[in-house]
């Protein structure tokens, strides 16, 4: 598996036979013209969305988007809490603690993880029940996850301060996984240095691939 982390939550993932690039916004995408491209939304935020996707050159291109998007494209639409066969793919769809979807995606006996937006989002000055609220959905959704995960690329967002690995943790404790990709960093590459520093909790010993720059790749044996 070849993964490229290409700006803020924007990843492209590589397998045998096919293309998956999630939450396009910025970053450069150098695409096999022969695997057929399957291209994810998770919700409309502009952070997560660049329409400029619909101009991407490739002969085969699959749209998997997020119902919180217009419905004026030709693409897949997909709702929470729910699974779709689209080709050989299967995919199914968790509830964002803010909007739209998380992505599950089963191809190639493989299974990725997009979070999108599905987070542990814990802010200080909230109202206590929005705190509550983050914490209870965000857990509920992730351990509705049953199965081993091969990448999953999970927010780590600095932004959150002495918070900010709330829901890397509890994905760790909670879901076995072979590689994390951490997403949503808004260039703050300064991210990685602090996740080797960090004791994490890691039972299943996931390794976190140490992101250090826009549009870099890393090849991976799952």
């Amino acid at each position: 598996m070849k993964v490229t982390h290409l700006y803020h939550s924007g990843c492209l993932v590589e397998l045998d036979n096919h293309l998956l690039l999630f939450d396009y916004y910025q970053g450069e995408l150098h695409l096999n013209q022969e695997k057929p491209l399957y291209v994810f939304v998770s919700h409309r935020h502009y952070d997560h969305y660049n329409p400029n996707i619909f101009k991407i050159h490739h002969p085969q291109i699959t749209y998997i988007l997020s119902n919180t998007l217009r419905h004026k494209y030709d693409a897949y639409y997909v709702d929470i809490h729910q699974t779709y066969q689209i080709d050989d793919l299967s995919i199914s769809t968790l509830l964002s603690t803010d909007e739209g979807c998380a992505f599950l995606v089963h191809v190639e006996n493989q299974t990725i993880y997009h979070a999108g937006d599905l987070h542990w989002w814990h802010w200080e000055g909230e109202p206590e029940q929005d705190n509550i609220y983050q914490k209870q959905t965000y857990l509920q959704e992730i351990c509705s996850i049953k199965e081993p995960v091969d990448l999953a690329c999970v927010v780590v967002d600095i932004r959150q301060e002495k918070d900010y690995l709330l829901g890397l943790n509890a994905f760790l404790k909670q879901v076995p996984t072979k590689y994390i990709l951490p997403i949503h960093y808004f260039g703050h590459y300064e991210t990685t240095k602090l996740l080797l520093q960090e004791h994490l909790n890691n039972p299943y010993h996931a390794q976190i691939l140490p992101v250090t720059h826009q549009n870099q790749t890393f090849e991976i044996l799952v």
